[in-house]
C-alpha cells in the first residue's frame, strides 16, 4: 500500500454540521456504480455531504459542471479501475480525467481497483501520474468490504489530523486563507442544473460594461439558489465584499435604501446627511457585489437601484426578481425550468438520469430517504412526476419531500391534487415557498385587477394561444377595454406566461401546466368558467369554419 498524502499541505478547513464537508467522488458510472454505493456509506456515516454524479447520473456532464461541482466541495476520492471514461465532442479528454484535474487544490484519497486485465491505456497513464505525485494517496482494493474500509479510515484519519494541525503552529497563515467580507451564507447542496447560467452571468458580471444582471424566472424556479452560487464564486473578484440583501419582508420601494444601508452597518446620524447620500459616500469608492433577492414587490425602486450604480461605479448587483427592473444598464438573465423528461416514450435509467429535473428529485429524496433509488420500476413515475411538475424546482423539492412516506408511484397519483400534496417545505425556507400554491400566490398578488382576470381566463386554453384568440375570448363583454395587450405583457414580466414563435413568425402565448392549474382554480373560483368555455367554443368553430373558406392553394 501506498500513502503519499501529507495534510499539512493543505489549508484547514474544519466545519460545523451546519456545514458539512462536502465530498467529492469521481468515477466510471456503470462499471463501478456498487463501489460508489460503497464510499457512499463512511461518507454518511461521517456525517459529511457526498457530491455524487448518479443522483442525476448525467454520463457526460460540462466542463461548467465538474467545475461547480468541485468548486463546492472540500475533499477529492477518485476510484478507479479498467474505463478511462468517455470523452466528449470537442475535447481532448475524458470527464474522468478532468475532474482529476479540476481537483488539484482539494486533499485527495485516490483507490484503485485489482486485478484489471482491460485496464484502457489512457487510465494506466493517469495512474501512473498519480503514483509519480507526492502527495496523493492511492490504496489498492479488490472488494467492496475492503474499499468501504479503506475510505472510512482515510477519512477519519485526514479529518483528525486536519483538526490538531489547524492547532498547531504549522497551520496556514491567516493571510493566506483570506477572503473579502460575505454575508452570503453557504449554501448545503450542489448546485444542479445550472452551469451554464452560473458560468453566463459570472462572465456578465466581471466584464467594466456591466453593473447589473437581474435573474428573473416564476415561482419557484431557483433564482435565490442561483444568486447565492454567483455571489459566493465571484467573492474573490470583489476586494470589499460581497453580500445578500433581503428584500422579502419589505413591500414598500421607500425602504430598499434603508435595507441596504442596514446590511451594510450603515445608520443615520441625527442631523446629518440623509441615508441615502451616506450610502452613496460609503459605496463610491468601495468594490462591491450587492445581491438584492427578491425585489419583484419593490420594482418601483428600480431608479433607485439606477443612480446608486451611476454614482457607485464599481459596486455591482445581481437581482432576482420575478419581472425585470427595466433599467438601461440593466442584463437580464432568465432562469427557466430544469431539463424535465418528454414522455413520447419513457427513457431507460441511463437516458433518465441526464435530465437535472429528475436529479435534482434523487438529490432531494436521498437527503429524506437515504437509500431511496431509481429503478426499471419506478423510473416511469419519476419520470413523469418531473415532467408533470414542469422541472421547477421548489415543486420538485416539495415532491421529493413525500418520498418519506409515498412512493414515486404512489405520489405521481396524488399529483392530481398537485397544491395539497406540494406543501410543508423544509422551515428555513421563507414562508411563501413552503407550498406551491404560496408561491404563485406571491405572483399573483402583484398584479393588478386587469391582469388578475387576464390571467385566471386564459386558463381556458389548452395547448396556447395567439394575441387574436386572447382579445377575442377573455375580454368578456369589453370589461378589460383595450387593456388586454398591457395585461398580457405584464404577465410576461412577471414570468406568469411563456413566449414562442412559429415558423410563420406567429407569436404563440402558453403558461406551464402548474401555473395553469393555479389560474384554473382562480377561474372557477370567480364564476367565469361556462361564459368562457362558450365564448371557446364558438371562437374555435368560427376558426375551422374561415380556414375551410380559404381557397387551396
Amino acid at each position: 500500500m501506498e500513502d503519499k498524502h501529507d495534510p499539512k499541505d493543505r489549508p484547514i478547513v474544519i466545519r460545523t454540521p451546519d456545514h458539512r464537508l462536502r465530498v467529492f467522488v469521481s468515477s466510471s458510472l456503470k462499471e463501478l456504480a456498487e463501489e460508489r454505493e460503497a464510499v457512499r456509506r463512511p461518507i454518511l456515516k461521517l456525517r459529511l455531504a457526498p457530491v455524487m454524479f448518479e443522483s442525476g447520473a448525467r454520463p457526460h456532464p460540462s466542463h461548467e459542471l465538474y467545475q461547480a461541482y468541485l468548486l463546492q466541495s472540500h475533499v477529492f476520492i477518485g476510484i478507479y479501475w479498467q474505463s478511462y471514461g468517455w470523452i466528449s465532442p470537442g475535447m481532448q479528454i475524458s470527464g474522468l480525467e478532468e475532474e482529476y484535474n479540476l481537483s488539484a487544490d482539494m486533499p485527495r484519497l485516490i483507490y484503485i481497483k485489482d486485478p484489471a486485465p482491460n485496464r484502457e491505456p489512457a487510465l494506466k497513464a493517469i495512474l501512473e501520474r498519480i503514483e509519480n505525485e507526492n502527495t496523493i494517496s492511492y490504496k489498492y482494493f479488490t472488494t467492496l468490504d475492503e474499499l468501504e474500509e479503506l475510505v472510512e479510515s482515510d477519512l477519519a484519519l485526514m479529518l483528525a489530523e486536519h483538526f490538531e494541525t489547524a492547532r498547531s503552529d504549522e497551520q496556514v497563515p491567516i493571510e493566506s486563507t483570506h477572503h473579502p467580507l460575505t454575508d452570503v451564507p453557504m449554501p448545503r447542496n450542489p448546485l444542479i442544473g445550472r452551469e451554464h447560467e452560473l458560468a453566463g452571468a459570472c462572465d456578465l458580471l466581471t466584464r467594466d460594461d456591466v453593473g447589473l444582471v437581474t435573474l428573473t424566472g416564476a415561482g419557484g424556479a431557483g433564482k435565490s439558489r442561483l444568486g447565492i452560487h454567483i455571489a459566493l464564486h465571484l467573492r474573490d473578484h470583489f476586494k470589499d465584499g460581497v453580500y445578500l440583501v433581503k428584500l422579502e419582508p419589505i413591500s414598500d420601494p421607500n425602504l430598499v435604501i434603508p435595507t441596504i444601508a442596514e446590511t451594510l452597518g450603515i445608520r443615520e446620524i441625527p442631523g446629518g446627511q440623509p441615508l441615502a447620500e451616506m450610502l452613496k459616500d460609503y459605496l463610491r469608492d468601495k468594490q462591491i457585489l450587492l445581491l438584492l433577492d427578491n425585489f419583484e414587490q419593490i420594482v418601483a425602486a428600480a431608479p433607485k437601484i439606477a443612480e446608486l450604480m451611476e454614482t457607485c461605479p464599481q459596486v455591482k448587483f445581481v437581482v432576482t426578481s420575478r419581472a425585470p427592473l427595466h433599467l438601461r444598464s440593466e442584463k437580464e438573465f432568465a432562469v427557466l425550468p430544469l431539463a424535465a423528461p418528454v414522455l413520447k416514450q419513457v427513457p431507460d435509467l441511463c437516458c433518465l438520469s441526464q435530465y437535472t429535473a429528475v436529479e435534482l428529485f434523487v438529490q432531494r429524496a436521498q437527503s429524506i430517504k437515504s437509500d431511496f433509488r431509481v429503478t426499471n420500476e419506478n423510473a416511469p413515475a419519476v419520470a413523469e412526476i418531473c415532467h408533470r411538475l414542469d422541472g421547477l424546482p421548489l415543486a420538485i423539492e416539495l415532491a421529493a419531500a413525500r418520498t418519506r412516506l409515498l412512493n414515486p408511484q404512489a405520489l405521481l397519483t396524488r399529483l392530481e391534487h398537485r397544491f395539497d400534496v406540494l406543501r410543508g417545505g423544509t422551515r428555513d425556507l421563507p414562508e411563501r415557498q413552503r407550498t406551491l400554491r404560496g408561491a404563485i400566490d406571491w405572483s399573483y398578488d402583484l398584479l393588478d385587477d386587469t391582469a388578475k382576470a387576464i390571467f385566471r381566463r386564459l386558463s381556458i386554453f389548452d395547448d396556447g394561444w395567439t394575441l387574436e384568440a386572447a382579445e377575442a375570448i377573455c375580454n368578456l363583454e369589453g370589461d378589460l377595454g383595450p387593456s388586454v395587450l398591457e395585461a398580457i405583457e405584464s404577465l410576461i414580466d412577471n414570468s406568469l406566461l411563456t413566449q414562442t414563435q412559429d415558423t410563420e413568425g406567429q407569436i404563440h402565448f402558453g403558461m406551464l401546466s402548474t401555473i395553469r392549474d393555479y389560474a384554473n382554480e382562480r377561474l372557477m373560483e370567480s364564476g367565469e368558467a361556462d361564459h368562457l368555455r362558450r365564448r371557446h367554443a364558438e371562437y374555435g368553430l368560427d376558426f375551422v369554419k374561415s380556414r375551410a373558406a380559404q381557397p387551396i392553394s
